[in-house]
């Protein structure tokens, strides 16, 4: 059965008191925000692990419950969620995962216990590690599997986002509009810190701090890359605003 992604955002938004769905929101902002991307990159490569702080871990665990929300909202409406258990991943472009969800089919998510960043899943502290209370194929889950579920849903699938850096920063900017206000520098750590890095972190750009393009010399393909750490920590409040601006595609942002 075929579910209308838009439908069941706007019920998810409603429910949750964020208002009409709408709002969740579509980049009107053409490129990436260079300078900004830059900026989170090198402050996620600078930043500390920090789950055990409290503002931090907070936000984490916030952000954690509100995806539980999300996710059994998702179900409710008839999508079923499964583990992949096959070789690489269950999407190698985003048109895959667009069409199987067009199609009604299943939505497929990398299980955490068989990935979760360069140091795996074996961190007791990381709150995302967390056992969530909900089963995937009547085996249990952790925060982290449920929050992979409802990226690709509410992220990929609703903003029909690329597996790419703009696609990241657009699907970055959705789930802004479908977590709460409150744990915004939480949200814009874990989704857009990690795919900075990934993109523009110190690792891959020139001692002249430029990032090699597809087709030169130097450039890196993404599936040659290493993950991001995983860093429980937040991003300033004053990014977050930034960021929501570029989305919006106010000409202020690049100044």
């Amino acid at each position: 059965m075929s579910v209308d992604v838009r439908q069941v955002a706007e019920r998810y938004a409603r429910d949750a008191g964020l208002g009409s769905a709408t709002g969740l929101p579509e980049v009107r902002k053409a490129g990436v925000p260079d300078r900004l991307v830059r900026d989170i990159a090198d402050r996620f490569a600078r930043q500390q692990h920090q789950p055990n702080e409290p503002q931090a871990r907070s936000q984490y665990l916030r952000m954690a419950h509100e995806a539980q929300a999300q996710f059994l909202c998702m179900v409710e409406a008839g999508v079923r969620v499964r583990f992949f258990r096959g070789e690489g991943q269950p999407y190698e472009t985003s048109e895959q995962l667009f069409a199987a969800m067009d199609a009604g089919e299943d939505l497929y998510i990398y299980p955490t216990e068989n990935g979760h960043g360069p140091e795996g899943s074996e961190d007791p502290d990381n709150p995302l590690l967390l056992p969530a209370g909900i089963d995937i194929d009547g085996e249990p889950a952790l925060h982290n599997d449920i929050l992979r579920a409802t990226h690709d849903y509410f992220g990929h699938y609703l903003v029909r986002a690329p597996f790419n850096l703009r696609g990241e920063l657009r699907v970055g900017y959705s789930h802004l509009g479908i977590f709460s206000p409150e744990i915004h520098r939480a949200v814009l750590n874990e989704f857009v810190g990690q795919i900075s890095w990934f993109y523009y972190g110190p690792h891959v750009r020139r001692p002249d701090g430029s990032v090699p393009r597809r087709g030169e010399a130097d450039w890196i393909a993404p599936a040659e890359r290493p993950f991001a750490d995983q860093k429980i920590n937040l991003m300033p409040a004053a990014w977050v605003d930034e960021f929501l601006a570029w989305g919006a595609g106010e000409p202020s942002v690049m100044a």
